[in-house]
């Protein structure tokens, strides 16, 4: 099969010819249509934070994919060939043909979505449900800041806590003012022209830090007692959440074939929608890997990476 791969930490991207991989009775074999582009792939095989994410090389990167079931191993019975998957893992593999994958990682197909929208979706969305709801513990009628809420997660943070009936505040640039609205946002707070620890009226029960560094720091003056502070790039101090009296913690993402259901409906139903802005041959993932990280400008302080909206995604076949 061909499969794009990192053959040494910051070596660029090769398109080979490797083995498909052979499945465990417990495994299914997806034949991949698309797979999206994500700035932790670019991070991984750079090799500068191989020792919290290292990786085995040669890596075939790509966490997130959509395609169909090619075959199924004989101990699962969930899925038959020709079922329309996405998914996503922690260890990468999707910017190839075919993925071996456990059942449990994986969703059916959104009907209504195509096989690149699909592919955008699940590391994204899992990763604002999860801090929204599983470390953030976000309910109906509380209040959640999301900090960097037009980028691929903070997008669907703002509509899941929005379809869950919490009010939404968003950091952002004021261009993306409109976009936000359109999502769920109640307010979208400027970072380049206010500082929203003292433009906002009321603390809140839940912030969603996608940003990190003095924005996570401000970020404990503006929760409630008994708030939580969920993280995606830093780790939070504990000493600053015991003298605020709240919770706080980084988390990353566990995929779960559960969850993305879930999503799946939402999508399905047009509650929460994705967004593609750029769909690539496998063969030019090199290109997109530079355009990805065009569109990342290293964020200073209290400001969010500004990037179009919507994912980059590798069409496969």
């Amino acid at each position: 099969m061909k499969a794009v791969r990192v053959l040494e930490y910051g070596g660029p991207l090769v398109v080979d010819d490797v083995p498909t991989p052979t499945i465990a009775p417990d495994e299914i074999l997806v034949k991949i249509k698309s797979t999206a582009v994500n700035y932790l792939d670019l991070v991984k095989a750079s090799g500068r934070a191989r020792q919290i994410l290292p990786i085995d090389l040669p890596w075939i990167p790509g966490h997130e994919f959509s395609g169909v079931v090619e075959q199924r191993g004989r101990d699962v019975a969930a899925w038959a060939p020709g079922d329309a998957v996405f998914g996503a893992n922690e260890i990468g593999g999707a910017y190839a043909e075919y993925l071996a994958v456990k059942p449990a990682l994986i969703a059916g197909k959104p009907s209504n979505l195509s096989f690149e929208e699909a592919a955008s979706v699940p590391v994204a969305a899992q990763t604002a449900w999860q801090g929204l709801f599983t470390h953030g513990h976000l309910e109906k009628g509380q209040t959640v800041l999301v900090h960097g809420g037009a980028g691929a997660v903070g997008a669907y943070a703002v509509q899941l806590a929005s379809h869950a009936g919490a009010s939404v505040i968003a950091t952002a640039s004021g261009g993306d003012r409109a976009y936000l609205t359109s999502l769920g946002a109640s307010r979208i707070i400027d970072y380049r022209e206010a500082q929203f620890e003292k433009v906002l009226p009321e603390k809140v029960d839940v912030v969603l830090d996608l940003i990190g560094g003095d924005t996570q720091q401000r970020s404990f003056l503006v929760l409630k007692e008994g708030g939580h502070l969920v993280a995606t790039t830093q780790p939070v101090s504990q000493e600053e959440t015991a003298r605020h009296r709240v919770s706080g913690e980084m988390m990353r993402l566990a995929p779960a074939g559960d969850v993305l259901g879930r999503i799946a409906r939402l999508l399905e139903e047009k509650t929460i929608r994705p967004d593609v802005a750029t769909v690539y041959a496998l063969q030019d993932a090199a290109q997109a890997w530079k355009d990805i990280a065009g569109n990342l400008s290293p964020a200073g302080s209290g400001a969010a990476r500004r990037r179009p909206h919507g994912k980059l995604v590798l069409r496969v076949a």
